[in-house]
């Protein structure tokens, strides 16, 4: 019952606040260790309770195990938010929905959110289509995130020892909701936990019974077992050998079965019990052997003022107990911070196969056009994933292109779900070729790509290493080679600019204190300095800084945007000699991305006042801020990552590159 509590109070803290190989996490189990994860201090837990939860189950296993519940109005914000820093972790991400409120194991009711209860009227039960569908609904929501194990219940036959006919209601959902998630999210695994001690007393032709209404749409067969419930006496050494012997034999589709374990710490031996039932596992599985194991909880659970759950490997104030290190000693040491730090260095990419851009009208678009606008052209276009920072080739023959994967409750990846898991794209300008050239990679941000002066290679921001810390990189595009290109040590690179033999970037600020600021150093990373040092208005989240900054082509400038706190974006100019700034942007409006043309005489840049919408779009201006003009465009989209083709000067013939998506209202 205590993991419903948990799920609930997890959504609000964490708003507000890759797979690797499976045998760097095996020990003495033979299978790969994981934790179901809970902060210290809940309820009362911080942000920083809730990061930390993640760095120590990376220590401990290779996956996390999250649980969400549906009668939670913010279930899916605590799923997104929870596997963004489970990801980062370079943990597998496991996420666990469920629908029902348990009674320990005696059996279990349908638990739905007020609103489905309110459409359902006198009965809320899976037999009445409005809560099927708004159930089915919520489920494919958390499938477009792309959890590599998804469990649609958890403790599913309890309801059976409730309600049989409820039961079978359930799995018809179940069997229909299956194909549906595997539409959306191919290789992530399905299924529905069992608790096992609820099991106990039945034959084995009683125990498969409970699981036939699933097994032929099960991708593994999960249990989760607390054998205190039923050896509490005897303790752990009276659990019999075989204890989960049957598991293996209860026909499931897949021969890949996961245990969810725990023995509480309660009592005047309890945690000399907890412990011994950790050193026991090995034998207690050995039998079944387990493709994962997973230990619940991570911390010990406050539910009530004077109750604490004591389930965890650690206090509910983060001391760790001396169970932890007994769960530890299962597996290695550190298995997901080892097989980050292995799988991160740079080395070459693989090529892709190469594909044909569409062009279609479609929700996301690369356009291009003269800068009067005319001879519009869509170059790249996608349904629900937005595209950002394109960027053409010196020779104006390939264009690069940053993608989002990650994708929202709506099903479209955006920026506004993060920058982790962006890709990096490249093709001919004419659409064909179109290949990824940097993939996606959970938890890891590949982005913002630009070109260096030669044609040669690609520059961008990576995470892709052991911290998560952004990096800039840079791949030569005939080897696929990727390299690290040096900066000063510390400083967190992001959005760089190669041009006239510099490149500049922003450094990012510690969270919450500074700005971001800019730097410019030599292609080998010598003679690096700061350039700017932008005030901070006040403290508390936001942006604050210096960003996508952009060298003159002679090299005496740089244009760039900045940002203090919510809505105040403008474009700058700093002539490099003299470190003078200068704003363009008048008071009211936010301005945006300023790029250069390649005769440096003008700025492209977005313009977005609210008080004035049929105004927003695209502008000029020369580098003083005088003689802004708007790109005459079809109205009704939001344009926005614009720039100049390479080599066509600032006259109405000149090409522009810009993204652009449908704004009924502009």
């Amino acid at each position: 019952m205590f993991k419903f509590l948990v799920a609930a109070g997890l959504a609000a803290s964490l708003l507000f606040a890759g797979t690797q190989d499976a045998s760097s996490a095996e020990g003495k189990t033979g299978a790969r260790l994981g934790v179901v994860v809970t902060p210290k201090n809940f309820p009362n837990h911080s942000a920083e309770d809730v990061a930390d939860m993640f760095r120590l189950n990376a220590e401990l296993g290779s996956f996390s195990v999250m649980r969400v519940n549906w009668n939670d109005p913010k279930h899916w914000e605590a799923a997104q938010a929870m596997m963004s820093l489970a990801e980062r972790r370079n943990l597998v991400t496991v996420l666990e929905f469920t629908p029902f409120k348990a009674d320990e194991i005696k059996g279990a009711s349908v638990d739905a959110p007020k609103d489905v209860i309110d459409a359902a009227g006198k009965r809320v039960s899976f037999t009445v289509p409005a809560v099927a569908e708004r159930f089915s609904k919520a489920v494919l929501e958390l499938a477009e995130l792309k959890p590599a194990y998804l469990a649609v219940a958890t403790d599913a036959n309890l309801l059976a020892l409730s309600d049989p006919a409820e039961y079978e209601a359930f799995a018809e959902v179940y069997r229909a909701l299956y194909p549906k998630i595997k539409q959306r999210s191919p290789q992530t695994k399905v299924y529905v936990s069992f608790q096992w001690e609820a099991m106990q007393g039945r034959d084995l032709a009683g125990m498969r019974k409970v699981t036939a209404p699933f097994r032929s749409q099960l991708d593994l067969l999960t249990l989760n077992s607390d054998p205190r419930r039923l050896y509490e006496k005897g303790g752990p050494a009276s659990v019999p050998a075989n204890y989960y012997a049957r598991a293996a034999d209860l026909d499931n589709r897949s021969d890949a079965i996961f245990l969810q374990l725990t023995w509480p710490s309660e009592g005047n031996n309890g945690e000399a019990d907890q412990v011994a039932f950790i050193r026991d596992i090995p034998r207690l599985v050995a039998s079944v052997k387990p493709a994962m194991l997973a230990w619940t909880f991570l911390h010990d659970v406050k539910v009530l003022m004077f109750f604490t759950a004591r389930l965890g490997l650690a206090a509910a104030d983060g001391k760790p107990k001396p169970s932890l290190a007994a769960f530890r000693s299962l597996g290695s040491d550190r298995p997901a911070q080892a097989a980050i730090e292995a799988s991160a260095a740079p080395a070459r990419v693989a090529r892709s196969s190469a594909t044909v851009a569409s062009r279609e009208p479609a929700q996301f678009a690369v356009f291009t056009s003269k800068k009067d606008g005319s001879d519009l052209k869509i170059l790249i276009s996608n349904p629900d994933q937005e595209m950002s920072h394109p960027r053409v080739s010196p020779d104006r023959s390939r264009v690069v292109i940053t993608r989002y994967t990650k994708r929202g409750r709506d099903g479209k990846a955006t920026e506004e779900q993060g920058y982790e898991g962006t890709e990096i794209l490249l093709m001919n300008l004419d659409g064909s070729n179109l290949e990824t050239i940097i993939p996606a990679k959970p938890g890891v941000v590949s982005a913002n790509g630009g070109w260096t002066p030669d044609g040669k290679s690609l520059i961008y921001i990576s995470t892709d290493n052991a911290q998560r810390t952004p990096e800039l990189r840079q791949i030569d595009l005939a080897t696929r080679q990727v390299a690290k290109l040096p900066t000063p040590a510390g400083l967190r690179a992001t959005d760089p600019h190669w041009e006239a033999g510099k490149i500049v970037f922003p450094a990012k600020a510690d969270e919450g204190k500074g700005a971001d600021s800019l730097w410019v150093m030599n292609p080998d990373g010598s003679a690096p300095r700061q350039i700017t040092r932008p005030p901070r208005s006040k403290g508390g989240p936001g942006l604050f800084g210096d960003f996508d900054p952009k060298m003159s082509p002679d090299g005496m400038k740089v244009a760039f945007m900045r940002i203090d706190g919510g809505e105040a974006w403008k474009v700058m100019v700093l002539d490099l000699a003299s470190g003078t700034e200068k704003l363009l942007t008048p008071p009211g409006p936010l301005e945006w991305l300023p790029t250069w043309s390649s005769d440096g005489k003008l700025l492209l840049f977005v313009h977005v006042d609210r008080a004035k919408p049929k105004e927003i779009g695209l502008y000029t201006m020369t580098p003083e801020g005088n003689d802004r003009q708007i790109i005459p465009l079809p109205r009704g989209y939001l344009y926005g990552h614009s720039t100049f083709f390479p080599g066509d000067g600032s006259g109405d013939a000149a090409r522009i590159i810009f993204t652009g998506t449908p704004k009924p209202g502009l």
